[in-house]
């Protein structure tokens, strides 16, 4: 199965237009959504094409002022995904248990918590990356496809090893021993360069394509 998987389209709808035609011609056949949207008419264009699709900063921020339709679609939005092929989450694959979107402001203010905290950079925080990367281990999970950085940035790691960078335009998801942390970059807002990007990922070679369009 070919999975189209994108995030942070911001407000960008004409840029989401020339990655869901892309993925299209490329033979995705799913596509993952990993939050901070930030237009209706975005939404639209996902539930037309049956994105599955996972809550970030700006869904949890902005539900409550959500016209009622698409407030009633994204408060079901999880805020991962944990698949057989593949997990997936906005920034971070750690997310206190039994928290939902509805809750998050909320729980923010009673925990005293800023918005890094509970979607902190897996580019910027070596913590971060190892906590990811030890979830990851503790269950068994090879790949987790992440948004939040703007970056199209892998990390690989082997346990007993230090995390390494992966060079991209493309890379194997060699073993099942080995964990791998996949920054799918900015469809809106990038700040690793020009374009519209995503990742494609092939679940049955398995192998991961960084795209820009």
């Amino acid at each position: 199965m070919l999975w189209a998987i994108f995030s942070d389209i911001h407000g960008r709808p004409d840029r989401l237009d020339r990655v869901l035609r892309d993925a299209q011609r490329q033979g995705a056949t799913r596509y993952l959504s990993l939050g901070d949207v930030g237009s209706m008419v975005a939404l639209d264009m996902l539930a037309a094409v049956g994105a599955l699709c996972v809550f970030g900063n700006w869904e949890a921020s902005g539900l409550r002022g959500m016209a009622s339709p698409y407030r009633q679609w994204v408060a079901r939005w999880p805020a991962q995904l944990r698949l057989p092929e593949l997990w997936a989450a906005h920034a971070s694959p750690i997310w206190p248990q039994g928290l939902e979107i509805a809750g998050v402001v909320d729980y923010m203010r009673r925990q005293d918590l800023r918005w890094p905290m509970l979607f902190p950079s897996l580019q910027h925080s070596e913590e971060a990356r190892w906590a990811a990367l030890a979830e990851l281990d503790a269950g068994a999970a090879t790949v987790f496809f992440h948004g939040h950085t703007h970056v199209q940035e892998a990390w690989f790691w082997r346990p007993g090893a230090a995390p390494a960078r992966l060079a991209g335009p493309t890379f194997a998801i060699a073993a099942a021993a080995e964990r791998y942390l996949v920054g799918v970059g900015s469809v809106g807002l990038p700040h690793d360069g020009n374009g519209a990007c995503y990742a494609l990922y092939d679940d049955g070679t398995p192998c991961v394509e960084w795209r820009r369009v």
